[in-house]
């Protein structure tokens, strides 16, 4: 057993250092890290100018003078009724409602951290001036007046619809098709040139075919999983630069679970990868050969971006614990909705227990398929080990 993991690692090291060398990867690793940080930073700013800040302000005429004056949009409510609705239209960002004995912030999904220091000094302002307005104090007492105030914040809903959710899970999607096909694609492009070069023959004196397609899948896999990692680190630190709105306290555990998806995707897709990719001879083939792979990860991605205008839908839910699409689908519900625990580890169960079963398989076609030269064979050929 000791013998065969270091059989396994043997392979898995070169394929990692045949990667890395590779000038191609390293210019596509550079262009994905731009990638990232332009997805992220032209929504944000595309956001900002078209959706200055708005504030509906029920019960305090004197407080829209201070918000005008520090570049915010002020629209004057009559009552908390309506300035709730203007918050949970999104007509306002926030609205402040002022009684005879309290000043309540309301807030659709959460303090935004650039907005709320400007309405809190507003509404501390307004509150100094209201309190000396009705007494007659002295010095001291004034001083404690200017005192900061906390006001009351209410959250209507806990997982807003915002642009930062918005970011995180387009990104997610577009960054896990993307991994899933480069990554997939190097798995398949390496069986075949491997085999139309005659090396694999030379290999397989050495190593059995299991070993040599797990050594692939590992190495490549450990390879994406790095450059991956480094795609979450660069949007994490991005995302805290630029600061979204209502950036979510949730939104780096979701790029954290990102990265875990992708594990669970490239462990399933590579092995079909690896297998189909022995069916061929000649790269034009094994495109071929691979096309329905390409084809339901092309399928996948579209949908995203519809699922993104509605993520409770009943399909969407479906998709996420379907083991092929899950890998893009439970991530964007995530970022978007709340999804229990349960749900989450029911579809990692589930793409975990569907790898298993493609990796039997794909053992299988690989093994069979391997050393064959010549025109594409067919799967049933592949599986029974005959031309």
């Amino acid at each position: 057993m000791k013998h065969e993991f270091r059989t396994v690692w043997i392979v898995a090291s070169r394929e990692l250092r045949t990667r890395v060398r590779s000038t191609a990867f390293r210019i596509s690793a550079v262009v994905m890290l731009l990638a990232v940080v332009l997805v992220i930073v032209i929504p944000v700013r595309v956001a900002q100018r078209q959706h200055p800040p708005t504030v509906a302000v029920a019960g305090a005429p004197s407080l829209t003078t201070a918000l005008a004056a520090s570049g915010l949009t002020v629209r004057t409510v009559g009552n908390r009724a309506a300035a709730t609705a203007q918050v949970t239209s999104g007509s306002a960002d926030v609205a402040i409602v002022a009684s005879s004995d309290d000043v309540e912030v309301i807030w659709k999904g959460g303090a935004d951290a650039t907005l709320a220091p400007v309405i809190e000094a507003a509404v501390s302002r307004y509150v100094v001036v209201r309190r000396a307005d009705a007494l007659d104090l002295t010095p001291a007492e004034a001083a404690g007046l200017l005192a900061p105030v906390e006001p009351t914040v209410t959250v209507l809903d806990p997982n807003p619809d915002d642009t930062s959710r918005l970011i995180v899970a387009l990104a997610g999607v577009i960054l896990l098709f993307v991994a899933l096909n480069i990554y997939g694609s190097y798995v398949l492009t390496g069986v075949v040139a491997e085999k139309s070069s005659r090396v694999v023959e030379v290999l397989l004196a050495r190593v059995r075919p299991v070993q040599l397609l797990a050594g692939k899948i590992i190495g490549i896999g450990l390879l994406g999983v790095a450059q991956f990692a480094a795609l979450a680190v660069v949007g994490a630190v991005t995302l805290q630069i630029v600061k979204p709105p209502h950036l979510s306290s949730g939104t780096l555990p979701q790029i954290a679970s990102d990265v875990l998806w992708f594990v669970l995707g490239y462990s399933f897709y590579s092995v079909l990868y690896g297998a189909l990719g022995s069916l061929a001879s000649r790269i034009e083939d094994a495109q071929a050969a691979a096309a329905p792979l390409t084809a339901l990860l092309t399928l996948a991605y579209l949908g995203g971006f519809v699922a993104l205008r509605n993520p409770h839908a009943w399909w969407v839910t479906a998709l996420s614990f379907f083991p092929p699409t899950a890998p893009m689908y439970l991530p964007l519900r995530s970022a978007l909705t709340h999804v229990p625990l349960w749900q989450g580890v029911l579809a990692a169960l589930l793409v975990v227990a569907a790898t298993a079963v493609v990796l039997r398989v794909g053992a299988r076609l690989y093994q069979g398929a391997i050393l064959h030269h010549g025109t594409r064979l067919r799967i049933r050929q592949a599986w029974h080990g005959t031309p």
